[in-house]
């Protein structure tokens, strides 16, 4: 269970990650609304959102011929999208903790959490410590421009490996904050280890809205909002 947790919150912090890498110059936007720690809830008095109803299927849960398949292409979809604001929201033995990340196609990211905020622009990464921005630009040849990441292939050996089994089943419908999704449940078994992976889906962009794990005393749901609107990154100095 451990091991599944860990490749499920890598490859959605690398997904989010993506979208801040590419090869095009980055066109002049318009101000936008921006991020702050106001979006943040204290890890010390984080609390618990109540979950949206889902209305089952009318033949109840209804098992997914292609469970791997559908899993695979709802992960590939969100390589599309040019922004998008995440939120991981994980409840640990010691306490829950919560980081969100925007990002904007083609070089902009920035991350917030209640133990600090980062921003990075292209080579440039923007550090707040005590209240204080510091700068550090990366040679080009440490760039994440540079990185050659490719998801695709990430995506093939996380679940496309022979060794990993994936069953699911469509749970029913709800509604997340105004978009109507499907809902869908999975369990993702690599050897010895399993995990039990709850999937939103919009029913009509196809994009996630939310993904969800639990087990092992582990608790972490992974929220997409904002896809491809406008939003702001600026540099802090």
């Amino acid at each position: 269970m451990k091991r599944t947790a860990t490749l499920l919150a890598t490859a959605m912090f690398l997904l989010t990650a993506l979208t801040a890498v590419a090869q095009q110059p980055e066109p002049r936007r318009p101000r936008a609304p921006m991020l702050t720690n106001e979006d943040v809830t204290s890890s010390a008095a984080a609390p618990t959102a109540p979950e949206e109803v889902i209305t089952p299927t009318k033949t109840g849960a209804t098992t997914i011929r292609n469970p791997r398949g559908l899993l695979e292409s709802s992960l590939l979809k969100m390589s599309d999208v040019s922004s998008m604001r995440t939120r991981i929201q994980t409840s640990l033995p010691t306490g829950p903790r919560e980081v969100v990340i925007e990002s904007i196609k083609p070089n902009r990211t920035h991350v917030i959490s209640s133990e600090g905020e980062m921003i990075i622009i292209d080579r440039n990464y923007y550090l707040k410590s005590n209240g204080t921005w510091q700068l550090t630009t990366l040679p080009a040849a440490g760039s994440q421009r540079d990185a050659g990441f490719d998801f695709r292939t990430f995506v093939k050996q996380m679940i496309g490996k022979a060794g990993v089994r994936i069953t699911g089943q469509v749970v029913g419908e709800h509604t997340l904050d105004g978009v109507e999704a499907f809902a869908y449940e999975f369990e993702v078994t690599d050897g010895s280890e399993s995990g039990r992976l709850q999937l939103s889906v919009g029913k009509k962009d196809g994009y996630m809205r939310r993904m969800s794990l639990s087990g092992d005393g582990v608790v972490m749901k992974i929220s997409f909002s904002k896809i491809n609107e406008q939003l702001s990154i600026e540099a802090p100095m």
